[in-house]
């Protein structure tokens, strides 16, 4: 089963893109073909974004698609560390940096421990 697609999220990312360029609703509207009430409804999640508009939306926009589905399960790992982790990473100090790493060793060693536990518990089923 797959996880279900977020709209809501989307919208808020498109919405991002479109306050980063300056642009207005009605602007991006004009530039994608459609009304400023389309956009409106597309970015509060009120209703479903198509894979056509999406597209035009990341290129209108300047972003590359996979920035829309950041928040969403469908996220690529690679996506995740370029937008959002490395730009986090970028404003740290050397201090903080020291402490992030240790936090994701921590972190990875949690998952790992998961990992495990429910690979021992399927094999003792």
């Amino acid at each position: 089963m797959y996880p279900e697609v977020d709209y809501v999220k989307i919208g808020q990312r498109i919405k991002t893109a479109r306050l980063e360029k300056g642009y207005s609703q009605a602007d991006v509207g004009t530039l994608v073909g459609c009304s400023n009430n389309h956009i409106s409804h597309v970015e509060v999640g009120q209703t479903k974004v198509s894979l056509a508009m999406l597209l035009k939306l990341a290129f209108v926009l300047e972003k590359d698609f996979d920035f829309f589905l950041l928040d969403t399960p469908y996220a690529k790992c690679d996506s995740i560390i370029n937008y959002e982790i490395a730009d986090k990473l970028n404003q740290c100090n050397t201090t903080t940096l020291i402490t992030v790493s240790k936090i994701i060793d921590v972190l990875i060693e949690q998952q790992n421990m998961l990992s495990t536990d429910k690979k021992n518990a399927s094999t003792n089923i």
